[in-house]
């Protein structure tokens, strides 16, 4: 079986066209709803922004294939209260499944999602690995922080696998395989002010960039070869007219220039 897992807080902008993804992917998927946040009370905890809302209306047209669960949140640190959540998702896989990380605003090209499918039909592969590349401020443009580095998104469950904080994939098997290209695309940055600063600023991992960008937000130019310093590192942008996938065709930001005028 192949089973799925998303991870979502407000994200009403992505998280029907994820689920349609998953769907192309998975035979089962759970979508952990809620905010991990118990040292943040200002926060609320379930998503306020539509993206609830999204997902019943999905799950009438997926009944069979979508599980919905609140998300974990007993711990004071938000990072384990995510690994929490992956292994009790990976406790309901059996030996054998392929566990799919999908997160709500990650997207595969239509060449790479038939790729992807290949492998697991073949079941000898128990990891599978991407580059990311994370889009910032509209469709065509690539944010770069130096090398890609890849990402096991596919996973097969065996003995002894498992997540410890922060998400490391413990005994996540030696068979592997990367796929290289630009297949996995990221849109972290292509998302309301209010809610990637919310993302940054419960995260220790990210509060300095959550500063540096409160002030550099509307002076990132969309140009190419422009260095900037953020908080660790430098950063340029990149014009991308590649392919998407074709899930997104439709998306209500699909042709806007910089959503920042939005």
């Amino acid at each position: 079986m192949r089973f799925g897992y998303i991870q979502v807080y407000n994200e009403a902008t992505w998280i029907g066209y994820a689920i349609d993804q998953a769907a192309k992917l998975c035979d089962k998927v759970l979508i952990m709803e809620g905010a991990q946040y118990t040292n943040f009370p200002n926060i609320p905890e379930r998503s306020n922004d539509g993206t609830l809302d999204i997902i019943v209306d999905k799950k009438r047209q997926y009944p069979e294939m979508l599980q919905l669960m609140n998300t974990t949140r007993v711990n004071q640190k938000y990072r384990i209260n995510q690994c929490t959540n992956f292994n009790h998702a990976l406790s309901l896989c059996k030996q054998g499944d392929y566990f799919l990380v999908l997160d709500a605003d990650e997207f595969y090209a239509d060449s790479c999602v038939s790729e992807m499918n290949s492998l697991m039909r073949e079941n000898k592969i128990e990891t599978i690995y991407f580059k990311e590349n994370s889009f910032a401020f509209s469709f065509k443009w690539i944010v770069s922080f130096g090398a890609n580095s890849f990402v096991s998104v596919i996973i097969k469950k065996i003995k002894g696998f498992h997540f410890a904080p922060t998400l490391k994939r413990i005994n996540a098997g030696k068979r592997s395989v990367s796929i290289d290209g630009f297949n996995r695309f990221h849109y972290k940055w292509l998302k309301p002010k209010a809610r990637l600063m919310t993302r940054m600023w419960t995260s220790m991992q990210y509060k300095g960039m959550a500063s540096w960008l409160d002030d550099a937000w509307q002076n990132v130019r969309l140009e190419e070869n422009i260095v900037y310093k953020s908080y660790s590192t430098d950063f340029t942008l990149h014009r991308y007219d590649g392919e998407h996938s074709s899930l997104l065709d439709n998306h209500l930001w699909r042709h806007v220039e910089d959503i920042r005028r939005l």
